[in-house]
């Protein structure tokens, strides 16, 4: 299930969690895109397989006028083989989507929308420095079931500075009450790079204990599940047939095409990686220089990328598979974590495929560790 994805670098404000690349210096805009679609161009003898997946990502997506999004869509279709039923997803902060961008979005195709919610409390937008309100995430769902796209991602955060169990029970009876067909729930990180990373350094603001982030997390699953939805990755769960198809292209080592500044491709051996600054993404463009940099992998690497991806996930860890795809053989140790693993009610083991269950998905990062081969 091959897939696009189109990073879109900017946002109006800095949200003082993240550290993906973007700008809130608005003015190369109009540059970045027709330098997106110059590389769109010269990219599509990389990309010569039937494309099941479009998706616009960043940064913030919806900040493009609806002339800037036509353009890059116009040469997609124009060089690339898209498919029919092609699922067609652009990223949105609630306070982009107006009636009259919805109704284009609709009418370009675009079927499904994820849309930054990130909490339903107006004091906890303004802490994260969001630039929308809990009633505008309302009203954006309001629209976008008018307009038939019905298709909706709406995305939380947990673990937040202050944010009590009532307060999160509430967040999920929020997000429940909208109907998404989607959600995806992250606990709040810090990054050094960031405000927030900023303010831990200076004492300002005290993490969340691991064990109240994990009790919010195993909340969380079991209201979701009692509400019809399945936890098919650690952080996403989707009403039956909704998952992320293009998402769940990464987590099954499908090849996908990134274009943008900071994007990246993968083709089943290699890695592109697209220079992470707009002035010098637009610079390359313009004098005919290769935007990215590449990485061959290695086995041990591709094995480590397969055990990554799929013990976050519900379709779990399938080691006769990784025998005939890279000739990897369980070690004792590998095995006997396996099992301590399964005795401690964490995964089950059967057909020698590993998976976990919720316990286990919050301590995935942990339990990867000893499952990636010791070169």
């Amino acid at each position: 299930m091959a897939g696009i994805y189109i990073h879109i670098p900017f946002c109006r404000k800095a949200c003082h969690y993240c550290d993906f690349h973007f700008s809130t210096t608005l003015n190369l805009v109009d540059e970045v895109v027709e330098a997106i679609i110059v590389e769109a161009e010269r990219m599509k003898s990389y990309a010569d397989w039937p494309i099941e997946t479009i998706y616009f990502g960043g940064g913030t997506p919806s900040l493009l006028s609806n002339v800037q999004l036509q353009k890059i869509i116009e040469v997609l279709y124009q060089h690339y083989h898209i498919k029919k039923h092609v699922e067609f997803t652009i990223e949105a902060n609630p306070d982009d989507l107006t009636e009259d961008k919805i109704s284009f979005y609709a009418n370009v195709g675009i079927n499904r929308m994820s849309i930054g919610t990130q909490s339903f409390s107006d004091k906890i937008l303004t802490y994260l420095n969001r630039s929308h309100s809990a009633a505008q995430t309302t009203k954006a769902v309001e629209l976008c079931h008018q307009y038939g796209i019905t298709n909706l991602s709406l995305d939380l955060i947990y673990g937040i500075p202050g944010q009590s169990a009532n307060d999160w029970q509430q967040e999920l009876a929020q997000i429940i009450a909208l109907t998404p067909t989607h959600i995806s729930c992250y606990a709040l990180t810090i990054e050094p790079n960031t405000v927030f990373g900023n303010w831990s350094r200076k004492g300002k603001l005290v993490k969340v204990k691991d064990e109240v982030v994990e009790s919010n997390y195993l909340r969380m699953v079991d209201f979701f599940k009692q509400n019809g939805y399945e936890h098919y990755e650690v952080s996403n769960f989707a009403k039956p047939g909704f998952i992320s198809k293009h998402n769940s292209a990464y987590w099954q080592q499908t090849s996908y095409l990134g274009l943008g500044p900071g994007a990246h491709s993968f083709n089943g051996l290699s890695r592109h990686f697209n220079v992470t600054s707009n002035p010098k993404y637009i610079k390359k463009i313009k004098e005919h220089e290769n935007t990215f940099a590449t990485e061959e992998l290695t086995k041990n690497e591709l094995v480590t990328e397969y055990i990554l991806t799929r013990v976050r996930t519900y379709w779990g860890l399938d080691f006769s598979e990784m025998s005939k795809l890279f000739n990897f053989k369980l070690t004792e140790h590998q095995l006997s974590f396996i099992y301590n693993l399964v005795a401690n009610n964490l995964a089950s083991f059967d057909n020698n495929k590993l998976f976990l269950n919720s316990r286990g998905f919050f301590i995935s990062d942990t339990i990867v560790i000893e499952l990636i081969p010791q070169v």
